[in-house]
């Protein structure tokens, strides 16, 4: 298989934003326990995180099709948490409103980029140390939008929730933010199959999705392994 100057540009700059997501994602993931004193923290993190994606990985990856898809959810998913958090400041209200269509916005960009992501990695001509990060970056990926996607059950359904697992809020603080960070640390730990005890376990709805995020984390770590040992055997005479 002949690769054009071009084409290898493309890939070594495609890999280094596979590195750069990895690292950024476990900055993420340390930087929780202080998004839970400072709340705009984890959205901070996760309108960098959009814009890592798209800078870094998306301008470079061959799957031209659904790249204006991509773009789109990364760019509203941004204006979205904006808009979300002043309106919680100027109309609390409002922003309660907007918490909703803001979380399925985030899980619908997530979840394009963990797909968009499995298809980048099952198309790289070669596999490298660059790639099986990327494939890491893209596990921790499918933890961050179960967080969101846990989040979005929790301003549906509060009572899915134990209370007293979550963190007590101060005065006038809103819910939804302050439980972010914790719903998701508790997402790593269903993605992990360690547990958490932050969920009801009479609610349905709340066990399908923490059992969707178990059983997402298990199937993509079998697509990654799948996916090494089949370049691998390609690769022996």
């Amino acid at each position: 298989m002949r690769i054009t100057r071009e084409q290898l540009q493309r890939i070594r700059r495609r890999h280094l934003g596979y590195r750069i997501i990895l690292v950024y994602e476990l900055l993420m993931l340390l930087l929780l326990p202080l998004a839970q004193i400072y709340s705009p923290l984890l959205s901070l993190l996760l309108i960098g995180q959009a814009l890592v994606f798209m800078v870094f990985v998306s301008r470079f990856s061959s799957l031209k099709r659904t790249r204006p898809l991509m773009y789109a959810l990364g760019c509203t998913a941004i204006a979205l948490e904006v808009i979300w958090h002043l309106a919680l400041i100027v109309s609390p209200d409002l922003g309660r409103l907007l918490t909703l269509p803001h979380v399925v916005v985030w899980v619908m960009f997530l979840l394009v980029t963990v797909v968009r992501k499995v298809k980048s990695l099952m198309r790289e001509p070669f596999v490298t140390m660059s790639v099986v990060l990327g494939a890491a970056s893209g596990y921790l990926t499918v933890g961050i939008a179960g967080g969101v996607l846990l989040t979005a059950i929790w301003v549906l359904q509060p009572t899915a929730f134990v209370a007293s697992a979550l963190p007590a809020l101060g005065p006038g603080g809103d819910v939804s933010v302050g439980v972010a960070p914790a719903l998701m640390a508790a997402s790593f730990g269903l993605l992990t199959t360690v547990g958490t005890e932050v969920l009801n376990p009479s609610n349905v709805s709340v066990q399908v999705v923490s059992n969707v995020i178990t059983i997402a984390g298990q199937l993509y770590v079998a697509i990654l392994i799948a996916l090494i040992l089949g370049r691998v055997q390609k690769r022996l005479p």
